[in-house]
């Protein structure tokens, strides 16, 4: 079944598209999953132990690494998923190698999202209090909550690549 899906029927088209997305979004929200079990860990330990405090400078290195892993995030996404990127994507490997590309930038957005929530979480090992644990939790699910897939916009890229195309049969 390794079909090219521009010669695939529309309700099969259909069927893959909804497939693609469903696992993505299984992947995403299993990692919006562990954000959260980073956050209720690192907030475990907070309250486990004394106060030690972080030193300013080293909790604006984590500050700061959030926001450019966030940033980036986003950048990425935009930039990988811009019309000219997947017209040359659908000229080199066709609207399947498009659902690939998709489901790809999905997962590597959500773990740049997942890599915010592990310093939440070595931010309460290194001694951070409450506070910064939740605020760099918060990112982490802000940005994951980003690169969910949206199914629409997913088919409608497909429907477009489909119709305008030449070479590529619905």
């Amino acid at each position: 079944m390794s079909a090219e899906l521009g010669q695939s029927s529309p309700a099969s088209l259909d069927s893959r598209v909804a497939a693609a997305h469903r696992r993505a979004s299984i992947v995403v929200l299993a990692i919006a999953g562990s954000i959260l079990l980073y956050i209720a860990a690192g907030l475990y330990i907070v309250g486990a132990r004394p106060l030690r405090g972080l030193s300013q400078e080293r909790l604006y290195g984590f500050y700061f690494a959030a926001v450019f892993l966030a940033f980036g995030s986003i950048a990425l996404r935009r930039t990988q998923m811009r019309r000219l990127r997947l017209e040359v994507i659908v000229g080199l490997r066709g609207l399947d190698g498009l659902l690939r590309h998709f489901f790809k930038m999905t997962i590597i957005a959500a773990a740049l999202a997942e890599i915010i929530g592990i310093l939440a979480l070595v931010v309460a090992i290194m001694g951070g209090d409450q506070n910064d644990v939740v605020r760099l939790g918060v990112v982490a699910l802000v940005v994951e909550l980003f690169t969910y897939p949206r199914r629409r916009a997913w088919r409608q890229a497909i429907d477009y690549f489909a119709a305008t195309t030449p070479g590529l049969k619905r």
